[in-house]
């Protein structure tokens, strides 16, 4: 069997981007985010300011654009969103085939189901209360603008996930391991995801 690949969808303000990080630094291994944005783009020859909108986003049936430019990596004609999913999953599926590493977001888990990987499936989430507390601290916001941030996040990945993959964002049936990170810190759920990992 192939690489080990850990997979990590999170509600917005849970602590799963800085709980990847540090995964992979104990592990020794890649994180994935942002930068599949950055390679999906260049794959496929695209602005980056021309998609920049569409990362991790589902088209509005009612409100898009289409992509006209790129190179033969690119269907012309489509969504944005539609030619950036398609573009990042080609990109997870390379990594996937040539390293082990973690995936933040991006639908990877659903990208990977059926790849010659060893695949943990992560989801992290946290109490509202908590969510808004923490993008409160992080970004200097008021409660209010916390809390419609956070909403509006959250909205938007399970529209994005689902769309996508046609399973329910965040139903534990979905993942290997669910953690909370309300109830366990950020430390504890670096301990149960590396020894997930060793596991595999």
């Amino acid at each position: 069997m192939g690489n080990k690949i850990i997979s990590i969808a999170r509600e917005f303000g849970s602590g799963g981007h800085e709980i990847a990080v540090r995964a992979a630094a104990r592990l020794g291994i890649r994180v994935y985010e942002k930068d599949l944005f950055r390679l999906a783009c260049r794959y496929g020859e695209l602005s980056e300011k021309l998609m920049e909108s569409a990362d991790e986003t589902a088209t509005n049936p009612f409100l898009y654009r289409t992509v006209h430019e790129g190179n033969y990596h690119v269907t012309r004609g489509l969504p944005t969103s539609e030619v950036l999913f398609d573009l990042q999953s080609h990109q997870i599926r390379h990594i996937a085939a040539r390293e082990s590493c973690i995936f933040v977001g991006r639908c990877a888990d659903f990208v990977l189901r059926d790849q010659e990987v060893n695949l943990l499936r992560v989801f992290i989430r946290a109490p509202l209360e908590n969510r808004i507390k923490r993008k409160m601290e992080q970004e200097n916001l008021s409660r209010e603008k916390a809390a419609r941030l956070v909403r509006k996040m959250d909205k938007r990945r399970k529209k994005y996930y689902e769309s996508y993959t046609g399973l329910v964002w965040g139903a534990p049936e979905g993942y290997d391991l669910c953690i909370d990170t309300g109830t366990l810190d950020f430390d504890g759920a670096v301990d149960q995801i590396c020894t997930a990992y060793q596991n595999l």
